[in-house]
């Protein structure tokens, strides 16, 4: 009978702090599909509105896996928050000037 044995994780990768890991967490969840969400509303906004809609039933959740990616590639959580805080509020900006 095979034992299997886990090598243990190098600690310099490892995050030390608690609310780090939390922030990525809640940052890759929440985050990312509140920035996938607004950046097709702000898409829909300006370009055929149906199309979008259609297209975006499938293409934000592409979006969302890819700024899942993007958020642990980022070694610091404030960092991965500044994307995805800028990307929410540029498609914040575009909706609002679309309507006026």
């Amino acid at each position: 009978m095979y034992i299997l044995k886990f090598m243990p994780a190098n600690k310099k990768y490892l995050m030390q702090s608690g609310w780090a890991q939390t922030s990525k967490v809640v940052a890759s969840i929440l985050g990312s599909l509140l920035a996938s969400f607004g950046f097709h509303l702000a898409l829909a906004s300006y370009i055929w509105q149906t199309a979008i809609v259609a297209t975006s039933v499938y293409s934000v959740f592409v979006l969302w896996g890819f700024l899942i990616i993007v958020v642990y590639w980022v070694k610091k959580p404030w960092v991965a928050w500044a994307i995805l805080l800028s990307i929410i509020i540029l498609s914040a900006l575009a909706i609002y000037l679309s309507l006026h």
